[in-house]
């Protein structure tokens, strides 16, 4: 569940735990938001209506030497 507070601030509920998460300032398109009761990462995906999903890291891929 997602609101906004009439001081502008958006309250979002986290995908993990489900603790209200407040986040403050202007909210940006693939702004990462960190639930500070369990740690999950969630990016913004939509403004209007405004959704949160699982942020995924890109997996980190080390080079393999050609002669391997």
């Amino acid at each position: 569940m997602t609101e906004r507070t009439k001081t502008g601030k958006t309250v979002v509920d986290c995908l993990e735990c489900g603790d209200r998460i407040t986040v403050t300032g202007q909210v940006k398109m693939g702004q990462v938001v960190t639930c500070p009761e369990c740690g999950t990462k969630m990016e913004v995906v939509d403004l209007d209506p405004f959704e949160i999903d699982w942020a995924y890291d890109e997996p980190e891929y080390k080079e393999q030497p050609e002669d391997w």
